[in-house]
């Protein structure tokens, strides 16, 4: 699976405010504060300039004080709501300087959305839910839903697109959270907005609401509110510690047990969202295709009424299934599911082109039955429609799919729709009836965990499908890819229970780069529980990012706190060799052979090093023990020509290499020929070693060669002489060497 969200252009508003922001990292704020002040006065941004002054004011004071030694208890304080301003300063000077040629999506929302009151917005979505309430017209109520969509539409841009918050500001928006007269649908959706706003431009006060909106009595509300916390944590971290009250907030929010365990929820579900990309390819690429020209699916067997209702599974059925692949297929989907993989984004993605989704809000509003063209398809709210019903009740489907469901539902002839409106009461019906059984009622079940993935679900398809997404600054690139200790919620982050999690997750992902940052959190903070396992964990992810010293270390740390393990040893073995400590290698490739003398493949292993360390006959005894019970294995076949040959047993190596030919012709590389000939050579066979010659370079001519240690391939007389040495190690006599390749070449002709 896929460790990373794909790439895409982002746009941060610290990446257009150019290097300003690195001085401020690096805690030179005067530098700052000069380049912001030279860029406000060069774009002619007044207000600006006049807010700015009085910050260098205030801080030319505040530096005074400290140099004549003046003692200030809230010096720091201070330094930290200078700091926070002039980095909002900073914002608004990089969006008005940059943001018309870098966002112009944004910059057009911004210009087109109407200005009104939060309280105004309150008052029109207060009396639509009344109206739903009050009326009874159908004619009247899709009225109102149509001029509804368009107030909830407008105020989302509106939140979305608006500045720095003030007091007052945040005190409408508060009302619009506490209104218990406004649906709770069009709650979530200004949370959403508030969240893509602070994704935008940080602001301590829309980071407050927030905090106050994960306490909304509804689920999804309260969801909504936690997805934004933890995103703007991981966008915003290095700043939220300049915003006291947003700092305190978080720290006070931590306390809670419940807060902490959902924040590893959401960075769980953010985290399996990397496995989107691959799980989308294998449907598009793999599963699907191969359903679709498997010929047995063209056979499914004819299904009765009788069957239907059958207490039993008709068996032509399970067998048609088996043979078709489709129970493989469906297996595979389902563990997803569970797992809580997201699985359609393949069917649905196509979908997002209605003109639905051409409005920015729409991504962010969930399913609601009284959005104006949900209502014309599905009826008036309360009657009875299994169709609605069937699709709010969905724990599968995110809110965008359901409406990309219900635009593809409008398009199916009226009779067809209909029939599967039957079709769909009837699986309704079998679910409630069902709902006993532990993993239905579970799936179906609105939990914290089903809204959370729906939720994350939604904005993955947002910030990947929607036509501007570009200029938005990914979040999921930013909870994925971001270091946990620059995070304010970095002590709830590094709680065990939640680390143990994140890195089984990213293990099972093959992330191994992201567990080890996770195991390093664990280790520092708690060193306790790095037992053996999780030591041998460790070592293995090392060991598949090829950090082999790291991972020898964990190893060994393991194999102290549990000794004797078959596993670590094993793994301490491949490491040493990776590295090319052959002896060590050797030594744990032994330790494991006693505890497994009929594993095969350690006693292979066993061989191979011994033949690096150029102890041939050390190796034969475990060679021949291989040959006798795999005698078709080319690869021990191989080396024990080889140990044969290098040990000085040439009639043995002439009868290995002899099998080789006979049995594995086309198989045999440039090396096993060139030795088999060097092996016919020492034993005076002139003619088989000039016929094993001829066909070694034949394929040396094929091969490729090194063209950092060659300015041009080696030719093959080249290799025959860079090997007169070792035929002279095995018994040749110089004399007869000097003509190994001129007999071979002066007879080259007639083979």
């Amino acid at each position: 699976m896929c460790c990373f969200i794909e790439e895409r252009s982002i746009v941060n508003i610290d990446r257009l405010s150019g290097h300003r922001i690195d001085l401020i990292e690096k805690k030179q704020f005067y530098p700052f504060l000069e380049c912001l002040a030279r860029e406000i006065h060069e774009a002619g941004l007044t207000e600006l300039e006049y807010e700015l002054s009085g910050i260098v004011a205030t801080y030319d004071a505040l530096i005074d004080y400290f140099r004549q030694g003046i003692a200030d208890p809230e010096r720091g304080r201070v330094y930290g709501q200078l700091v926070g301003h002039a980095l909002q300063l900073s914002d608004r000077c990089a969006l008005a300087v940059y943001g018309a040629k870098e966002m112009p999506y944004y910059t057009a929302q911004s210009k087109s959305v109407r200005r009104e009151s939060l309280h105004a917005y309150r008052m029109q979505l207060e009396a639509f839910a009344e109206g739903t309430h009050s009326m009874s017209d159908e004619g009247e109520l899709k009225q109102l839903a149509s001029t509804h969509d368009k107030q909830l539409s407008a105020l989302f841009t509106d939140l979305w697109t608006q500045g720095i918050w003030d007091t007052a500001t945040a005190a409408e928006a508060d009302g619009l959270l506490l209104s218990p007269s406004i649906m709770k649908n069009d709650q979530c959706t200004i949370v959403s907005a508030v969240t893509l706003s602070l994704l935008r431009m940080f602001d301590p006060l829309k980071l407050l609401f927030l905090c106050d909106a994960y306490y909304h009595p509804e689920v999804m509300v309260s969801t909504r509110a936690l997805v934004g916390i933890v995103v703007a944590c991981y966008c915003w971290g290095g700043r939220i510690g300049y915003y006291s009250e947003a700092k305190m907030r978080l720290e006070l929010l931590g306390e809670d047990p419940q807060f902490a365990s959902q924040v590893c929820e959401v960075l769980l579900q953010f985290i399996r969202s990397t496995d989107t990309e691959e799980v989308d390819r294998k449907m598009r690429e793999e599963i699907i295709p191969e359903l679709m020209k498997n010929p047995k699916l063209r056979r499914m067997p004819n299904i009765t009424a009788e069957d239907a209702t059958a207490d039993d599974i008709n068996p032509d059925w399970e067998q048609w299934m088996h043979e078709s692949g489709l129970e493989e297929s469906m297996r595979e989907i389902s563990e997803w599911q569970m797992e809580g993989v997201d699985v359609n984004m393949s069917t649905f993605s196509q979908l997002k082109r209605y003109p639905f989704f051409y409005t920015i809000s729409n991504w962010f509003r969930p399913f609601d039955v009284w959005q104006a063209d949900v209502l014309s398809i599905m009826g008036i709210p309360g009657t009875s429609n299994s169709f609605a019903d069937t699709i709010l009740q969905s724990g599968y489907l995110c809110d965008s799919d359901k409406y990309s469901f219900c635009y593809a539902v409008r398009e199916i002839p009226q009779v067809q729709r209909e029939a599967m409106m039957s079709q769909l009461e009837e699986q309704n019906r079998a679910l409630r009836e069902d709902a006993d059984m532990p993993d239905l009622k579970r799936l179906s079940k609105q939990t914290v965990q089903s809204v959370l993935r729906q939720y994350i679900q939604n904005l993955y398809r947002f910030f990947k499908l929607f036509t501007g997404a570009q200029e938005f600054d990914n979040p999921f690139n930013h909870v994925v890819q971001k270091p946990v200790r620059i995070n304010p919620l970095y002590d709830l982050i590094i709680q065990p229970e939640c680390l143990f999690r994140l890195i089984d997750l990213s293990i099972k992902q093959k992330c191994y780069l992201r567990a080890i940052e996770y195991f390093i959190c664990l280790e520092g903070q708690h060193p306790e529980q790095m037992e053996a396992t999780q030591l041998q964990q460790l070592g293995f992810c090392y060991q598949k990012m090829r950090m082999y010293s790291e991972a020898i270390e964990a190893y060994t740390k393991a194999d102290l706190l549990k000794p004797d393990s078959y596993w670590t040893i094993h793994h301490l073995a491949q490491c040493y060799r990776a590295t090319n400590h052959y002896d060590k290698a050797l030594e744990y490739y032994e330790a494991a052979e006693s505890m497994k003398p009929d594993n095969l493949s350690l006693t292979y292993h066993v061989a191979e090093l011994f033949y690096e360390l150029g102890e041939y006959e050390d190796a034969l005894p475990r060679l021949y023990k291989i040959d006798y019970h795999h005698p078709e294995s080319l690869r021990s076949l191989r080396l024990l020509a080889e140990c044969c040959f290098m040990s000085g047993l040439l009639m043995q190596a002439a009868k290995y290499y002899g099998r080789m030919m006979t049995e594995h012709f086309d198989e045999l590389t440039f090396t096993d020929w060139k030795l088999a000939a060097y092996n016919y050579w020492l034993q005076g066979l002139r003619d088989e070693c000039f016929r094993c010659m001829h066909r070694a370079e034949e394929l040396h001519s094929q091969e490729p060669y090194d063209e950092e240690c060659y300015a041009s391939a080696p030719t093959f007389a080249d290799v025959i002489c860079s090997d007169l040495r070792l035929l002279e190690a095995l018994g040749a006599g110089g004399e007869e060497l000097a003509y190994l390749y001129d007999a071979y070449h002066r007879v080259h002709d007639s083979l």
